[in-house]
């Protein structure tokens, strides 16, 4: 894999436009090149000089250890203990004099004993004498992180080469009397460097500060746990620290410490170890984004020097480069290393492995590497096919036949499920989509990055539950199960149900129960403050009100023992059907008001409460006008369904997708496409138009079904169906937007709330206790910062 399309893919999406520009860098190399080749009489005395792979060195185990997947064939992996040296025994350059007095780049020797570090194992011994082990009374081994070997690696090369550099007033008058391309990629080469720098330090210093704050939070915990702060809480006894051997405590001892009795202090707890972990992941992409810019700035200065052989301008850049502040800042490595120290002692029970496994995010969920998912998806999906094309078959006859008597009913509910179930398959094309994409929905959904659903793993799962729904639809109509045959509709929610609701490891537990907790989030909207994932997952409920619809069939045919269905279950003239297709838009509005409340801004809050407002009035109005009837009702419905679809396909398009964006370079879309084919845009939009006015086809089934006489049950299915694919495509885009918004405010991690309030700063033992507060995660980041302009050129450029 090339590097240009490596830094790509490893890089933080919401921090790509912060990210050393290599593609501008190649660019201005392939301009010196053209330049070059367009002189009659390059100088024949220079000589190729061809800078080392100096990106050996870059911290390859810590890359494998932090979640980014491993460094393309181009970038060899250290096999052993290395670092850099100077090149003992070949001058690039010797014997001409443009070269003379440039040093020599680094190349791959032995490790000294000075630096006993495994780069491979990615650990070695290093003694802490932190604060907190001096508490526990030991100190402890614990093994430094690889990508300490970053700076290390950096400082063993960088002192010969410049002692060997030419001076900065020596570049400037070369480079002055060298070609302008290359003045201009020297330029380029000083602003990224300036940007990459600038971001950098902003990032670390707002890392260090939450991470001062975790520290002070961490301190009243214990303070509180022990019953040295009068907090109102009832006090309890902890095991004495005489009786603690280094991190390995008695069982009494780790019971009082992990699992305090008191709910608030154990709320306090959670709260700072979700807090541990978002920051430690926060510094691991900043230590990412070192090592990929660097090595960014090392390979392109390799590119400039086979392009134009000036060797002493490029060893003085490279020494530029090993100097700045991102290279040899060791402070993001000492933050990393206490984080660790104190995640282990506090929430590992002095476990390493475990709490560095805890800590760590890994790259196995992937879209590459799950071909047992691929397999068993194909294999369930395949089966799946041929039954339910049987069992529609074997429904049509039976209504021939009339051997059933509620068939019908039977349809309608299967077909709710049904609904539900593709509902999920189109979802992991959208989560693929958005993979392939770059947009981080995983931040966006607050998904839990270190144990998630990839787009296979997900397709996984709907395949079961899809293959499932169709071996008992199967078995209903193909083996010709008559009057009993709804006892197959209870079988089937409640293997569904089961396979949901089953707290198994087996089936993809967490990223169940994820799902669980936000449908439960939804279900008493109000109470909490509203996230993302919310109100998203509210409106995909929106887009199911067909499925809320036969839950009061569903209820109704069970009463009535299901018999005479056709004159006692006709649930769309009931009013409790209207309250059942109301609901995930009732949600929607109790969210939007909170957010209102929360924020303090009507704008766009209330304007989207209106919109569901407008939703929940035309539902109203259907109702009203099939159970009531007459021509005053029908005028009054249409005229309100009218304006809600224009009025939500507005919001669709200007509000949910960003689109029609002034001065943007796409035509009626936006500046920054996530997507490649800007004709997909275009195509989206008309078919959410359209598909917002498909209520058109219950007025008119006849003409809509082409003069056939089509039930109305099928015309109401067939919509809600196109419903089904209007949402597939709305959530492309809706995600994509928010992530765009992310990107534009540098937003990659989350602030998790921490549960003390300090009264003061002077006064650090008047705290208090929340648990729920407007502190409460929103999703937005304190880091999230303005990007830094680049300054001046300097170094006499």
């Amino acid at each position: 894999m090339k590097f240009g399309k490596y830094l790509d893919a490893e890089q933080v999406p919401e921090w790509a436009k912060m990210y050393a520009d290599y593609v501008g860098l190649k660019r201005a190399v392939k301009s010196i090149a053209a330049a070059i080749a367009n002189q009659k009489s390059p100088p024949s005395s220079e000589r190729m000089s061809l800078i080392r792979r100096t990106s050996e060195y870059l911290g390859y185990s810590s890359i494998q250890n932090s979640g980014i997947s491993p460094l393309p064939k181009t970038i060899s992996a250290p096999g052993s203990d290395l670092h850099l040296a100077p090149e003992e025994t070949t001058s690039c350059c010797s014997g001409t004099a443009e070269c003379s007095g440039c040093g020599h780049f680094g190349r791959i020797v032995s490790a000294s004993p000075q630096i006993a570090m495994n780069m491979s194992a990615g650990n070695s011994g290093r003694v802490a004498t932190t604060s907190m082990e001096l508490a526990h009374g030991a100190n402890i081994k614990i093994p430094m992180s690889a990508q300490d070997t970053f700076t290390e690696g950096i400082r063993m090369r960088r002192d010969p080469v410049a002692n060997n550099c030419i001076s900065a007033a020596e570049f400037k008058r070369e480079l002055n009397s060298r070609l302008p391309q290359e003045k201009d990629f020297f330029e380029l080469m000083e602003q990224e460097l300036i940007k990459v720098n600038a971001f950098f330090k902003q990032k670390q210093a707002l890392f260090d500060t939450r991470l001062e704050k975790i520290r002070r939070q961490q301190q009243m915990y214990d303070e509180m746990l022990s019953g040295e702060v009068d907090t109102g809480l009832p006090r309890y006894r902890t095991i004495s620290s005489s009786r603690i051997h280094g991190l390995r405590q008695t069982k009494m001892g780790r019971h009082s410490t992990n699992s305090p009795p008191n709910a608030q202090l154990r709320a306090a707890r959670t709260k700072i170890k979700h807090a541990i972990l978002e920051l430690y992941r926060g510094i691991d992409l900043l230590k990412n984004y070192r090592i990929l810019c660097y090595t960014a700035f090392i390979k392109a200065l390799k590119k400039y020097q086979k392009t134009a052989r000036w060797c002493a301008g490029t060893e003085y850049y490279l020494n530029r480069v090993d100097t700045c502040y991102i290279a040899t800042s060791d402070h993001l490595n000492s933050m990393a290393f206490d984080m660790e120290i104190m995640f282990v002692a506090k929430y590992a029970g002095g476990s390493r492995s475990k709490g560095m496994s805890r800590l760590r995010v890994n790259a196995a969920n992937s879209t590459s590497g799950h071909q047992g998912s691929i397999f068993r998806s194909g294999v369930l999906l395949g089966l799946s096919g041929p039954m339910i094309a049987r069992a529609i078959y074997e429904a049509n006859l039976l209504s021939n036949e009339d051997r059933v008597p509620y068939h019908q009913q039977l349809l309608q509910i299967y077909g709710s499920i049904f609904l539900v179930l593709l509902f999920l398959l189109l979802f992991s094309l959208n989560i693929l989509a958005w993979t392939r994409a770059h947009i981080n929905y995983r931040f966006i959904f607050e998904i839990d990055p270190r144990d998630y659903l990839n787009a296979w793993q997900f397709l996984e799962l709907s395949s079961l539950f899809f293959f499932v729904a169709s071996v008992v639809i199967w078995v209903n109509f193909a083996l010709h199960i008559d009057h009993s045959s709804y006892i197959c509709v209870y079988v089937l929610l409640g293997v569904l149900l089961g396979l949901f609701f089953l707290p198994i490891k087996a089936v993809y537990w967490t990223s169940r129960w994820w799902l669980i907790r936000s449908l439960g989030r939804v279900l008493f909207s109000g109470f909490f403050r509203v996230e993302f994932r919310d109100f998203f997952l509210g409106d995909e409920l929106c887009s199911l009100t067909y499925t809320f619809s036969m839950l009061l069939m569903l209820g109704c045919a069970g009463s009535n023992h299901w018999s005479d269905l056709n004159e006692t279950c006709n649930t769309t003239h009931w009013w409790s059907n209207a309250a059942l297709l109301m609901m995930p838009n009732v949600f929607r509005l109790i969210q939007c008001i909170r957010r209102f409340y929360d924020s303090g801004g009507a704008f766009p809050h209330l304007a989207n409460g209106a919109k569901y407002s407008s939703t929940i009035i035309t539902i109203w109005l259907a109702t009203t006008n099939q159970i009531v009837g007459g021509s005053v009702w029908k005028p009054i419905w249409v005229t309100s369904a009218i304006i809600n679809s224009c009025f939500t396909s507005l919001w669709d398009l200007l509000m949910d997708w960003g689109l029609f964006e002034d001065r943007s370079k796409h035509r009626f879309l936006r500046s920054e496409l996530k997507f490649d084919r800007t004709f997909v845009y275009y195509m989206s939009m008309v078919l959410d138009v359209i598909l917002r006015f498909v209520w058109i086809m219950q007025i008119s089934p006849t003409f809509f079904s082409f003069g056939h006489n089509v039930h109305r049950t099928t015309i109401s299915f067939i919509a809600a169906l196109l419903e089904v694919v209007r949402r597939f495509v709305w959530n492309f885009f809706r995600v994509e937007n928010e992530h765009i918004s992310n990107c534009g405010d540098f937003r990659a991690t989350v602030d998790i709330p921490l549960p003390f309030n300090f009264a003061d700063g002077n006064n650090s033992d008047a705290v208090s206790v929340h648990t729920d507060s407007k502190n409460e995660r929103t999703g937005v980041s304190d880091l999230a910062t303005v990007p830094p302009q680049a300054g001046a050129l300097t170094t006499g450029l």
